[in-house]
């Protein structure tokens, strides 16, 4: 997902929360609302990390959107921080965190299966790697072999 892309889907979901909770909606109604605008969070700071350590922005100084980017990941803190504040207020004790803990085993385990992908991808590329080599030595041996044949004059 694009930085403003996620960006806007954070602050709508921010929206949501911040609407129930001053009508007075409970706190476990909100726990998927929360989530995407958490899950946001995280997405903008992986793609502005991924934006850093791209070495093509490096090479073109792609330092245009920094600002925004800082701003929007404050802004963000800021509404995280007044969510927490809202939930220790207004939902059930230890509902944030229950939520905090929740979001690390999410985590981890979206970590987890990254490296599952990222290793299948490697093993996928290997196994690529040696049929086009196969095939190479294959073409190899057979263009030798005609070369030879060419060469003795056998053929």
């Amino acid at each position: 997902m694009a930085i403003l892309e996620t960006i806007a889907a954070a602050n709508a979901a921010y929206s949501v929360i911040q609407t129930c909770l001053k009508n007075g909606s409970e706190v476990t109604n909100l726990v998927s609302h929360v989530g995407k605008f958490l899950t946001a969070e995280d997405e903008l700071k992986d793609a502005v990390k991924k934006k850093k350590a791209n070495p093509i922005s490096s090479i073109t100084g792609g330092s245009e959107g920094d600002w925004a980017e800082f701003q929007a990941l404050e802004d963000l803190k800021a509404k995280r921080a007044e969510l927490e504040s809202w939930c220790r207020l207004y939902g059930p004790p230890g509902t944030w965190d229950r939520w905090q803990q929740y979001q690390a085993e999410a985590r981890k385990a979206r970590r987890a299966a990254e490296k599952q992908r990222q290793k299948e991808r490697e093993e996928m590329i290997e196994a690529m790697t040696t049929i086009v080599c196969g095939f190479i030595a294959i073409g190899a041996t057979g263009a030798a072999f005609y070369w030879l044949g060419r060469f003795m004059e056998k053929w």
